[in-house]
């Protein structure tokens, strides 16, 4: 078991911070991550914690069956364990491995996903930063700990100009957000359909094996954690796609009701997914419908016409969407 242990008493860095909470690295050595329940209310980090583990136990049961229709490639951290702010023995060992003043509250213990290194950080500062400000955010520490958020269903208005002076106000490589145009313009267009195959097994896994709705799920592209091969490799070097963040997901049931709920969920996140009406969508939907036909047959034919229900309804909620906006 991964624990800061009090032996060491490792200090512990915060790399980032969500709703839920803050998120919290060692400063050396162990590849972990610490997300603290210490957000804003009516987030669950013990849900956060059951959903993690229920997509964890469907993409491992997925991969044992050997079958190479449901070979998915999504790369999800493992999940440690969930502690308590009651558990006083975690506590006496570790609490002083947070800044002074900060006490014990519900923890949930994981596998760090591996920051982009430092030159692939150092290309996207040079392509995207305002230029008053890369120096300062080259020597940041806070811009080591760099996750790029793959934005498939969304282009750009305007393209951005880092001269702009309206733009040398703020620039961070936390979760940074790549558009699809952006993708094009770095020249790595080609693999834009991977990405978007690998959103569309993964969403399939969640909804058909996993029953879930996949509310609020994160995808980043990084490195792959130490062992295992990169599926990506362009200018943002060799990396993959990870799945994280589950404390919005909840169980659907296997029916028109659930799919309405996983449609909803899926029009509310971020932008990862494609949308309807744009080329990249035909792409996202042949391997959704392709995997979630596979896991039907093996979980329970009577689910076959869910898929098909899902996207359906995505894409009718997509061009009402589009009609209102139409002047």
């Amino acid at each position: 078991m991964h624990t800061v242990g009090a032996s060491n008493m490792l200090e512990l860095r915060r790399i980032g911070a969500g709703f839920c909470g803050s998120v919290w690295a060692p400063t050396q050595g162990d590849p972990s991550a610490f997300k603290r329940e210490d957000g804003g209310p009516g987030r669950s980090l013990f849900n956060d914690f059951e959903m993690h583990m229920r997509v964890l136990e469907s993409l491992d049961r997925l991969t044992g069956l050997g079958d190479t229709d449901l070979s998915l490639h999504i790369q999800v951290p493992q999940c440690y364990r969930f502690i308590e702010a009651t558990d006083q023995e975690w506590w006496n060992k570790n609490l002083t491995s947070f800044p002074r003043g900060y006490s014990p509250c519900n923890v949930l213990h994981s596998e760090r996903i591996p920051p982009l290194p430092q030159n692939i950080r150092e290309f996207l500062i040079d392509e995207y930063c305002p230029t008053p400000l890369i120096s300062e955010i080259k020597a940041s520490d806070a811009n080591q700990d760099c996750l790029i958020r793959p934005y498939l269903g969304r282009r750009r208005i305007t393209p951005s100009n880092k001269d702009w002076p309206s733009r040398y106000k703020a620039f961070s490589l936390r979760n940074f957000p790549l558009h699809e145009d952006q993708m094009e313009d770095l020249g790595i267009g080609a693999d834009i359909t991977t990405c978007a195959e690998m959103m569309a097994e993964t969403l399939a896994m969640i909804h058909w094996y996993g029953g879930l709705d996949a509310n609020d799920v994160e995808f980043v592209l990084a490195p792959p954690r130490n062992g295992t091969q990169p599926r990506l490799s362009n200018a943002l070097g060799g990396h993959t796609m990870w799945l994280l963040d589950f404390d919005c997901c909840r169980w659907m049931t296997m029916d028109a009701k659930g799919v309405d709920q996983a449609v909803t969920a899926f029009l509310r996140n971020d932008p990862f997914y494609p949308r309807p009406g744009q080329p990249l969508w035909e792409k996202f939907r042949d391997r959704y419908l392709q995997v979630s036909s596979n896991i039907v047959i093996i979980e329970d034919k009577r689910r076959k016409p869910l898929p098909e229900m899902f996207i359906g309804r995505v894409e009718e909620a997509q061009w009402k969407r589009n009609e209102r906006r139409v002047p």
